[in-house]
């Protein structure tokens, strides 16, 4: 072999190894020494002709994808998707063909119609969501130039001042900016001085607390801090509001910050967050040199949770999933706090966007607008206070439905209009951020349809029998595909079953608070832009009940779930009387009558269940009371609140055993009718018999699936 040659398939082979390092993402060994260069290298590297290459390429591409399990995930879960709306496709275009073929019939049975129509608009609804599932996820990493330009933590505790020193020219200037409404005063100051703490170059960055209460003794606290440091660190600001003219809230108060700013950065926070001293350091690399970008978003974590998070507080679902997903397109949205923005984008907009009382997210949509990007970074870098009554869980969910109303009405010809700059999919990303509320009016139709259904056992059947039979099969297998979809959905989301089981919950148990919000932006729109700080809630709720006995407290607070309440007794009732008639008139021998009532009770137990949550939440708290707040806090040697970010999942509660017993009893009773139709066994032993026009031969069951 001559020399020549010999060099040319070297370099060949080198050539073939560094395509599979980088495709593997594995380190090789290679000798260079031509001695020993073939006998180390893998038998599949010594030809290279033809073929041989292919092979090396497919087979780095199928190593990677092996180890990418992230990426056989989401591909199985898509599939699970795309299964579950193709078998609800299939079986709401059999339906629609029967109830046209029995036309006459399906207008005599209007329940049977309203029905058709929620499961038709959750179909849709369906399909719209599907944008937060099919995309793939994307974890935020920062552009390999900028690592050097920032000092990079090993851990979450490591940190070098000295170092940070020598590159400190090279930090960007960044401005963190508090705006505080009346929270108790203790609340701000410890936000005051963790945002302090940061590891970041003293000189490169100030804290901004923006008072729009008045509070005097927060002012004295800056005043403090100012005098003992030496330094003008810590701005405190408190802008006048002259009567009559709007002062926008926290986006004005923003707004008043910025026109006293001149960072490159801004720091958007909530009165209530604690920030991690390595916040900075770890968020900015994604936003340096990145034109395009125009925001930085972590996720919320609170420390205040009660034990089983009862409420879905934690919006595991939201944070550790959708918004990573959303990550991908660029799309992920700002939720209030622990958000870092590019100073001159938000020039280019004139600051804050205060047409909704929700800014952080009109402020977003608007920069995605221009065809701006975001970047999320999944950490758990913030760690603040969920309401601390449910009353105010209440107004804040309302609040932010309000908010989603507020933009759509005033940017839906900007955002989906022939001029916008964005995409298809952060179209349908902007129009499920208002849409999804809406859903509580398809709840309520279905659920009342199908109570009402039980309760005067009204018609549920169209067609002949072997029709019947073939729409049950087809409702069966949507059923099932989709809770093994919603199970899959849920493997990435920390405490996978406490989240999906409070999701669903609250899915259900906000429903009449969703409607009576959009009921009153119907009627009083102009009454939706009264903007009530939770922080306010909190204090006057707690000022106002302090002298109160416990139960008296708990009877104050039931006022608020009068309609769960009267929904639970009025369904277990509904479900004790049917169950006696039924077996009463027909014993157990006519099992299709016996099938249907079990199908419509489990549904309306279900629902049940998931209402009771918020009651039994007020009858017994899980979580600590508001004077006991800082024993859940830890604090450092000068006094700034510390946490782990490891550490913030919320705790376990042995009640999600029964919804997620629920859950299964649900797969396990539509499994049962599959089995049933399709091995003939439904017809065997369930024979058709006569039936009235309100006497029921077949059922609804478990629709809440949808």
């Amino acid at each position: 072999m001559g020399e020549q040659e010999l060099t040319e398939r070297r370099h060949a082979e080198e050539t073939n190894l560094l395509l599979l390092q980088k495709i593997s993402g594995k380190q090789l060994n290679v000798h260079h020494h031509h001695h020993h260069h073939t006998r180390l290298l893998p038998k599949f590297f010594i030809k290279t002709r033809g073929g041989k290459r292919s092979s090396v390429l497919c087979l780095g591409i199928l190593n990677n994808f092996l180890s990418n399990h992230k990426l056989i995930l989401h591909i199985f879960t898509s599939m699970l998707l795309l299964g579950y709306l193709a078998s609800n496709f299939n079986y709401l275009m059999f339906k629609i063909r029967l109830y046209y073929k029995e036309l006459p019939t399906a207008l005599g049975t209007p329940w049977l119609v309203l029905v058709l129509g929620c499961e038709v608009l959750y179909f849709m609804c369906g399909i719209i969501a599907a944008v937060d599932y099919l995309v793939p996820p994307t974890v935020a990493k920062p552009p390999s130039h900028i690592k050097p330009m920032l000092h990079k933590l090993s851990s979450f505790e490591d940190y070098d001042s000295k170092s940070d020193l020598v590159a400190s020219k090279k930090y960007p200037t960044v401005h963190v900016m508090i705006p505080c409404c009346k929270e108790p005063t203790e609340v701000p100051q410890e936000s005051v001085l963790a945002a302090l703490a940061l590891h970041y170059p003293k000189d490169h960055f100030k804290v901004f607390v923006l008072d729009d209460g008045g509070d005097d003794d927060l002012k004295a606290f800056c005043d403090a801090i100012r005098v003992e440091s030496g330094s003008d660190q810590l701005v405190y600001l408190r802008r006048k509001k002259i009567p009559g003219v709007p002062h926008n809230f926290k986006c004005g108060n923003m707004n008043f910050g910025l026109q006293h700013s001149d960072a490159e950065y801004i720091v958007m926070m909530d009165a209530d967050m604690i920030l991690h001293p390595s916040f900075l350091n770890r968020i900015l690399p994604h936003i340096v040199n990145s034109p395009n970008v125009s925001f930085v978003q972590i996720p919320q974590s609170f420390y205040n949770l009660p034990i089983g998070d009862p409420l879905n507080d934690a919006c595991g679902f939201g944070y550790d999933r959708v918004m990573v997903h959303r990550n991908t397109l660029g799309c992920a949205t700002c939720v209030g706090t622990g958000a870092l923005f590019k100073r001159k984008h938000l020039d280019e907009i004139g600051g804050f966007q205060p047409q909704s009382i929700t800014e952080d997210t009109m402020t977003a949509y608007t920069l995605f607008n221009r065809g701006y990007r975001s970047a999320y970074v999944n950490e758990k870098l913030q760690i603040g206070l969920t309401p601390w009554s449910f009353e105010a869980f209440v107004k804040q969910r309302q609040r932010w439905g309000q908010g989603a109303l507020q933009q759509f009405a005033a940017t839906w010809r900007i955002m989906l209009g022939r001029r916008s700059k964005l995409n298809i999919l952060q179209k349908f990303c902007y129009f499920w951020h208002t849409g999804f509320y809406y859903m509580s009016i398809l709840n309520i139709i279905l659920v009342t349809t199908l109570w009402a259904a039980l309760a005067f056992r009204l018609n549920l059947v169209i067609g002949d029998e072997e029709e019947n039979q073939t729409l049950l099969s087809y409702l069966a297998v949507y059923l099932i595909v989709w809770r093994v979809f919603w199970y899959v959905i849920w493997i990435e989301v920390p405490q996978p079953i406490q989240s999906r089981n409070r999701d669903e919950s609250q899915f259900w148990w906000m429903t009449p608070f969703f409607f009576q919000m959009i009921v009153d932006a119907a009627f009083n729109f102009k009454s939706t832009f009264k903007f009530v700080p939770t922080s306010n809630i909190d204090r006057s709720a707690a000022a106002g009940k302090a002298k109160q006995q416990p139960w008296m407290k708990k009877l104050n607070d039931l006022k608020h779930v009068q309609v769960h309440i009267a929904f639970i007794i009025l369904g277990i009732t509904t479900i004790l009387v049917r169950t006696y008639i039924t077996l009463s008139r027909y014993g157990i021998d006519d099992c299709r009558e016996v099938l249907m009532v079990v199908g419509l009770s489990m549904f309306l137990l279900s629902v049940c269940a998931h209402m009771s949550v918020p009651v039994f939440h007020i009858l017994w708290p899980t979580g600590v009371r508001p004077e006991q707040r800082k024993s859940l806090l830890k604090f450092n040697a000068d006094g700034a609140p510390i946490f782990d970010p490891t550490k913030t999942a919320p705790k376990w509660h042995p009640s999600l055993i029964l919804f997620e017993l629920l859950s299964w009893i649900n797969i396990a009773f539509w499994s049962l009718i599959y089995w049933s139709v399709h091995t003939h066994a439904y017809a065997r032993y369930c024979p058709a018999r006569p039936t009235s026009l309100f006497e029921p031969s077949i059922f609804r069951g478990d629709l809440h699936d949808c």
